[in-house]
């Protein structure tokens, strides 16, 4: 992301309606897991650390988390998170098999990010039947200044999605789409701001935090809207979320899904 954009994400993330919606799908999806509250979970591209202090809310036990700029590092340490080291996600900094969960949020679909290498390092560092939460930006008609400020390569479509973790022996158990409700005005929105868009370096994000009275409504619409998209499987939204699970390996080397 440009540099700026991280002074950005650390102020609004704790109150972003956005941020609000997802952090309650990744809790939801962990418990939904039956991740235990004392495992160990790494948030690999954390960013300033947002998703690792809902869970430590949460008393979440055993976090740590990673992030190429030395800027969201230093971020995440000023708030106390003090397990969160610099590193890449197609070289985790971390021994195998040794996390119950990896959270992937918004991270594949970064320009420089390679998804088959980092897929492959997130695999390698869960244990045996551990738990990958994704989530990534849906659909390339919503690409606007927005994708540009956070240097966003490419969005996906939850066909794409699935046919990712197949290819690393990650089975699903859900994929859904979500924040259908704004499909329309934000597609409206990003294709003028792009048109608008003349040189990538005066881009800016969406992030901008509404009146507070706003933000809660829009909370309450966004976490309606995620639940109409998991059971009514929506076809549009976006964000695209996802769960997988990494196979275990049975006496004799056979492998079979954990059933959650």
């Amino acid at each position: 992301m440009q540099p700026a954009e991280y002074h950005t994400l650390r102020a609004v993330e704790d109150q972003h309606w956005w941020y609000a919606v997802l952090h309650r799908l990744v809790l939801r999806a962990l418990l939904e897991g039956e991740v235990p509250a004392y495992g160990r979970v790494l948030d690999a591209g954390c960013g300033t650390g947002g998703m690792l202090a809902f869970l430590s809310e949460h008393h979440w036990g055993d976090l740590d988390g990673m992030d190429a700029s030395e800027m969201a590092v230093r971020h995440c340490h000023e708030r106390g998170l003090m397990n969160v080291r610099l590193g890449t996600v197609h070289e985790l900094p971390f021994a195998s098999e040794v996390f119950d969960a990896v959270l992937s949020l918004d991270v594949l679909y970064h320009d420089g990010v390679d998804g088959n290498r980092a897929l492959t390092e997130m695999v390698r560092v869960m244990k045996p039947g551990g738990l990958l939460v994704l989530n990534l930006p849906a659909f390339e008609c919503l690409r606007g200044a927005h994708d540009a400020a956070v240097c966003g390569a490419r969005r996906y479509r939850s066909c794409h999605v699935r046919s990712l973790l197949e290819s690393h022996s990650l089975q699903a158990s859900m994929i859904h789409y979500w924040n259908a409700w704004l499909f329309l005005p934000l597609l409206a929105w990003r294709r003028w701001s792009h048109r608008q868009l003349r040189n990538r370096s005066e881009a800016a994000s969406d992030l901008k935090l509404s009146p507070m009275w706003l933000n809660r409504w829009l909370a309450c619409a966004g976490r309606m809207d995620a639940r109409l998209c998991r059971w009514l499987h929506i076809p549009f939204g976006s964000s695209v979320f996802a769960v997988a699970r990494k196979a275990c390996i049975q006496p004799g080397g056979l492998k079979h899904a954990h059933e959650g």
